[in-house]
């Protein structure tokens, strides 16, 4: 269902920027330790936590920039283990410190963003993400205003403004061509690939998903790589290409094995999971789920543990133990109390419609009559014909888009063929013209050598032949 399908694309989206977002840059003063922490942390993020950690209590010694400095760190670091209620705590700490306008203070807004994305509050992150892509407007920073521009469109496409969301990228997308940042690409690469596999456009999708791993891989960020790599795998089941899906998911597991990156292996056997259902594998899918289970309880996102109540609860329904699904579907409702209204109304939905259908399968028809109802009462709500009309909008300005991208394509396919055409013809007519030129010049040479040697004939004396006849006499 894209309900579904969407959000658990969109689980992703912050770790791709998280990692973005954290600058290079050294403060001055700055002890060995954390300088280490700012060069490596996109490499090995596991590891420069547990540096900062071990110096935590010099921090407050430090001076106040080089202390604002680590706590962003601190914040970003926790983000990308997904523990967005240390996240949060460390960048307003870092907020806390200095009101001024700089570069730091953006970062630290984008971080606390996320982390009440993340916990559930899209609106408040909203403004946090503003407040960032103002101040950098403010500072010319060119690349962090992108980079919040690329947040904010994620949080339009959660709230399902589509149009809006494909809009602010497409404009981003531009203006990242006149920037010579790779992370910058990556993301806004990463970001198009997750909107348009939620729209339904696959191919596409792969296309932008493939550069930005192409992309992360060079610049050795694990982190984003993986999460490309689920987003990925995700994109090739959805076209039921479940080979290439699953190769992927264990390409994924076997880089998050190796570091014992646990929440990477929670998504990695999440991922499994679904996709064995939807291949029709219920037992196999039961069995990852499972594993993922063993791992459930470091996502600190609420949203994560409701759509994983919800699948756990379609594949207990398509192995036809309906009690068990209904028990599922009854703790994600309770986990959606915990997340605001217009983040949780898409599974929220799929959480009646498919409650709906266990109650008729258990026979209790008046339930399921009753829940069918309120399903349809809440749908009729939430997709008004204006919401209709914005999506087949998009969807045929997307067609048209395609169209004219196919049309100049074979324009200057077109073009090409004849360019090449017209260097076959030169090249024919120089081929002709070096031959006409070498028997030209053979020509004369022979003439040459023929008037030669008639004029040595001519030149040489004749013998005398009454002085040989004397002779005989």
């Amino acid at each position: 269902m894209k309900a579904i399908r969407q959000l658990l694309l969109l689980i992703w989206v912050g770790l791709l920027s998280l990692s973005l977002n954290a600058s290079q840059d050294v403060p001055l003063g700055a002890p060995l330790w954390l300088q280490q922490v700012i060069e490596q942390h996109r490499q090995q993020p596991e590891a420069m936590l547990q540096l900062l950690l071990q110096h935590e209590d010099e921090i407050p010694q430090l001076p106040l920039h080089v202390q604002r400095s680590a706590h962003q760190q601190f914040s970003t670091l926790y983000g990308m283990m997904g523990q967005h209620a240390e996240q949060s705590s460390y960048a307003r700490k870092g907020l806390a410190m200095d009101d001024g306008a700089d570069a730091l203070r953006i970062e630290l807004l984008y971080n606390l963003g996320f982390a009440t994305e993340m916990q559930g509050n899209l609106l408040l992150a909203q403004q946090y993400y503003q407040q960032g892509t103002e101040l950098a407007t403010q500072l010319e920073k060119q690349s962090l205003l992108l980079m919040g521009q690329i947040n904010q469109a994620a949080i339009l496409s959660a709230q399902e403004h589509y149009q809006e969301a494909l809009a602010l990228l497409k404009e981003v997308y531009q203006q990242s061509k006149e920037l010579a940042d790779e992370e910058v690409v990556a993301e806004i690469n990463a970001e198009l690939g997750l909107l348009y596999a939620t729209l339904g456009f696959e191919e596409e999708a792969l296309q932008f998903l493939d550069t930005a791993y192409a992309i992360y891989k060079a610049m050795k960020w694990r982190k984003s790589k993986i999460a490309v790599l689920y987003n990925l795998a995700r994109t090739y089941g959805y076209i039921e290409q479940y080979d290439q899906a699953f190769s992927t998911y264990q390409r994924m597991l076997e880089v998050s094995q190796q570091y014992n990156d646990q929440m990477n292996l929670y998504y990695g056997y999440l991922g499994l999971a679904i996709t064995s259902h939807e291949a029709g594998r219920a037992n196999t899918a039961l069995n990852y789920i499972n594993k993922a289970e063993e791992y459930l309880h470091l996502m600190q996102a609420p949203m994560t543990h409701a759509v994983h109540l919800y699948e756990k609860a379609r594949i207990y329904n398509g192995l036809q133990q309906n009690t068990l699904a209904l028990q599922q579907l009854i703790l994600a409702r309770q986990q959606l109390e915990n997340i605001e209204d217009s983040e949780r109304d898409s599974i929220h939905l799929n959480i009646q419609f498919m409650q709906a259908h266990l109650y008729a399968k258990q026979g209790q028809f008046e339930q399921a009559y009753e829940t069918l109802e309120l399903f349809f009462y809440n749908f009729q709500d939430r997709f008004t014909q204006d919401n209709e009309l914005a999506i087949t909008s998009l969807q045929l300005n997307f067609e048209r888009e395609r169209e004219q991208a196919e049309r100049t394509l074979l324009l200057k396919d077109n073009e090409l063929q004849a360019l090449r055409l017209q260097e076959v013809e030169r090249k024919r007519q120089l081929q002709w013209l070096w031959t006409a030129l070498f028997a030209s010049t053979t020509l004369v040479l022979m003439t040459l050598l023929l008037w030669q040697w008639q004029r040595r004939r001519r030149t040489q004396p004749m013998p005398s032949t009454n002085q040989e006849d004397t002779k005989s006499l």
